[in-house]
């Protein structure tokens, strides 16, 4: 008999859609088969939802883990992922037949690149599961003294002043002009001084 165990890695949500907020867009499942021997096969996937409706949306806060598994059972085939597991581990127990390289040849081993190991990052936080507080450490940080910070003076340079000629101005010399003096010729009437007239007495 063969015991079925589902898992739920991861759940993408719209923050908002259709006035609607954190709306599951997205299941990251995985289902486990493991039998009365503890032989197991596993099968890993997921599943896009499709835009719910108002009257059917279910609160992100309130979803818990058997809700989501019933979303996924309602809309997988999982007679069909649960028929793959079974082959599975049947074929653990019958490998099936398969060509063997001829032991005489000698075959190089391939080499193996390892692939980097990507951290997987969950978007959203499975609301059925608490998360613990984390505990905050206080951390006495050690008292430095800091030394004075001694600021150089900036040395100032004193700027190069080039002297420039001194240009001593030329006197200006006006020109005096001395006016020569208008002689006026003056005009000497000459007077006629009338010599008297002497009249002869002649004594009779």
């Amino acid at each position: 008999m063969i015991t079925y165990t589902w898992s739920i890695s991861k759940l993408d949500c719209a923050p908002l859609e259709n006035g609607l907020t954190n709306v599951v867009k997205t299941i990251y499942w995985g289902l486990t088969g493991t039998d009365e021997n503890g032989v197991s096969a596993s099968m890993s996937n997921s599943y896009p939802l499709s835009s719910p409706s108002p009257e059917g949306f279910a609160d992100y806060l309130t979803l818990t883990e058997e809700t989501v598994i019933g979303w996924l059972e309602s809309n997988l085939d999982v007679g069909y992922i649960q028929s793959r597991l079974v082959n599975e581990i049947a074929s653990k127990y019958n490998p099936p037949i398969t060509s063997l390289p001829f032991p005489w040849i000698k075959v190089e081993e391939p080499i193996v690149v390892e692939e980097p190991v990507l951290e997987v990052i969950e978007r959203a936080p499975r609301p059925w599961r608490s998360r613990p507080e984390p505990v905050l450490e206080v951390i006495e940080e050690p008292i430095i003294t800091e030394e004075p910070i001694v600021t150089e003076e900036p040395v100032v340079e004193e700027p190069i002043i080039t002297e420039e000629p001194i240009v001593t101005e030329e006197p200006v010399v006006e020109e005096v002009v001395v006016e020569e003096p208008v002689i006026e010729e003056v005009v000497v009437e000459e007077v006629v001084v009338e010599e008297p007239v002497i009249e002869e007495v002649v004594a009779d």
